[in-house]
């Protein structure tokens, strides 16, 4: 290998190894060591997590129920988001256009994960962005915790659970080290995006693929 050659090589991997995000590993092939992201994550298919407002539980794909320690479903639910998106569309065929919030997030298996809010919990979520607003705070700033709370009609026979918010201010260092993931990386779920959302808010990071993608997908589903 030419001294040119090997020297561009280790310039390459200073670089690598100043993103916050990597770790070394030994490449199994060339023995050589390697940098690579400590977080897992196939673009546009996060890991999902999921909000029952009917029964106020937390859940993995709709089916594992997150629990605690002594096997009761957890009573709240904390992340420090990365990426996130307000917007309006017609989902999971419900045949009308609402209001929806999709936050994606590291979860505590290193996964890039993802869980949506809407209705009521959701202007509970809007109410503390705009606090945090005139603050000078961003999702992105802070750990959040959303606890349910059983809420019963006063004209029907009928309950449900409003999510509630509140936020700890987050580790800078971890802070920067999760932005400059998201900003590297593709933060999406490919199964929510269409052509016709209306975004309302959105992060830097929170990625739109192209028209051209967007179509595709479509076809597919179709």
């Amino acid at each position: 290998m030419s001294n040119r050659k090997a020297n561009t090589q280790k310039t390459e991997q200073t670089v690598q190894a100043t993103k916050l995000y990597l770790v070394p590993q030994v490449d199994k092939e060339t023995g050589e060591e390697i940098f690579v992201p400590k977080y897992k994550y196939i673009p546009g298919s996060p890991k999902q997590y999921r909000y029952n407002s009917q029964n106020g539980q937390f859940n993995i794909n709709g089916e594992r129920i997150l629990l605690d320690g002594k096997g009761s479903p957890i009573t709240q639910f904390s992340f420090q988001p990365i990426a996130w998106r307000i917007f309006e569309e017609n989902m999971f065929g419900r045949g009308r256009a609402d209001k929806w919030c999709e936050i994606f997030f590291i979860d505590d298996k290193d996964c890039v994960s993802t869980i949506m809010f809407n209705n009521t919990t959701l202007e509970e979520l809007t109410k503390l962005a705009e606090r945090m607003f005139y603050d000078d705070i961003t999702l992105a700033d802070i750990v959040l915790t959303v606890k349910p709370e059983k809420v019963e009609s006063k004209t029907e026979n009928k309950s449900w659970h409003i999510g509630r918010f509140s936020y700890d201010f987050a580790e800078k260092a971890k802070t920067t080290e999760l932005q400059e993931y998201a900003t590297d990386y593709p933060i999406f779920r490919r199964d929510t995006i269409t052509e016709t959302a209306i975004y309302l808010a959105k992060s830097e990071t929170f990625h739109i693929p192209p028209k051209e993608e967007q179509l595709e997908e479509a076809k597919q589903a179709a």
